[in-house]
């Protein structure tokens, strides 16, 4: 049987690729280093053994002295211990990398053997699959919530279509009982006031229904040229329901000039609601007189721009970068399509979409799409 001696062990470490260094298991201080972590950090060993962890390691909290004192001490108490540890070579390159410090005792001292081997490549590799789950995450996301908004599109149809059989029910027979009294001469004349405010309100409701009903029917995805005045136009009612509850003021502006662009029609229409929608809510808890929606429509360059001002709080310096992103909601019980999916349909119409504060006070959102022929 051949047993190595001692050369041969130490030859056997200098031909290892993993990089080692030897420290004393007391002091903490380099003792030796093989070839290959000399060529990685870029040292001879007489440069490498006065070392401290400072002269050799990236400048950031985590990888502190104190910090791989202790790393190495509880190596000695423990037997091994590994740590994630970033080098620094004498270049300055960073080598973040895996440390495992073992124990060793030798015949003249005990030692602390640390290897440690590059993990960058590994390192962004975990972090693209993080990347990659969370971006997973959030079209799951998208298409659930899409796939919530399309059914509570068929449910408004559905709720619609079954109201509105009722309602003129309601209406004919409210009507029969007033041409009834009408030839009854004692017919009380409050009784009549109040059968025909019903007549009124249920015609009401029969509108709302209606529009509702026209508005959210399952149409086919297809692009058609829409001037955006008109567009703005039919959305002032839905706006309208939502800001009168808030007491909030709407104010449109629409532009002098047709604005003419190729769109889903309904999508587009929805990320005005939405945006409208937001504001309306922002504005909710502030004084009456700070309550004003302003919608502007014009013409800027060769693409057609939709603005929703509102007065409320402006947006938070931490929420700018990513209020477009994922599902970013300032409200516990948000509502609406979302403002990443705002984000989605603009994008796919070849749209820009963004958002800035105003001064005193509020922030303005828009949307521009490519005008026809540009």
């Amino acid at each position: 049987m051949y047993l190595p001696n001692n050369n041969d062990f130490h030859t056997l470490i200098e031909a290892m690729p993993i990089c080692t260094i030897l420290h004393d298991a007391q002091s903490k201080d380099i003792l030796w280093a093989n070839t290959a972590a000399l060529s990685a950090l870029g040292f001879t060993l007489e440069e490498l053994i006065p070392l401290k962890a400072p002269d050799m390691t990236r400048d950031a909290p985590k990888y502190k002295r104190s910090i791989g004192l202790r790393w190495l001490e509880r190596a000695a108490r423990s037997g091994q211990r590994t740590i994630e540890w970033c080098y620094r070579s004498k270049a300055g390159v960073e080598i973040l990398s895996e440390a495992v410090a073992t124990l060793v005792h030798l015949d003249g001292r005990d030692v602390l053997m640390v290897q440690f081997r590059d993990i960058s490549r590994e390192d962004k590799v975990k972090r693209d699959l993080i990347r990659a789950e969370e971006a997973r995450r959030v079209s799951e996301q998208q298409l659930e919530y899409l796939a919530r908004y399309n059914a509570m599109g068929e449910m408004a149809v559905a709720i619609a279509h079954e109201l509105s059989q009722p309602l003129a029910a309601t209406r004919n027979f409210i009507e029969g009982v007033l041409i009834r009294l009408g030839d009854t001469h004692s017919a009380d004349q409050g009784v009549n006031w109040g059968l025909q405010s019903a007549v009124r309100q249920v015609e009401h409701a029969s509108t709302i229904i209606k529009s509702v009903r026209d508005y959210v029917v399952k149409l086919e995805r297809s692009a058609e040229w829409v001037d955006l005045n008109e567009l703005l136009q039919e959305t002032q009612y839905f706006i309208s329901l939502r800001a009168e509850p808030s007491q909030v003021r709407l104010e449109l502006f629409p532009s002098i000039e047709p604005l003419m662009v190729l769109c889903e029609k309904v999508l587009i229409g929805q990320v005005i609601l939405n945006l409208a929608f937001n504001a309306i809510e922002e504005m909710s808890e502030l004084p009456v007189e700070r309550r004003v929606l302003r919608l502007h429509a014009c013409r800027d360059g060769n693409v057609a721009r939709l603005s929703v001002e509102d007065c409320g709080r402006g947006i938070q310096a931490v929420a700018r970068e990513k209020i477009f992103d994922g599902f970013f909601s300032s409200k516990v019980g948000g509502n609406g399509i979302g403002l990443a999916l705002c984000k989605n349909i603009i994008g796919r119409h070849q749209g820009d979409i963004w958002a800035q504060n105003l001064e005193p006070c509020g922030a303005v959102f828009s949307f521009s799409l490519p005008l026809v022929g540009s």
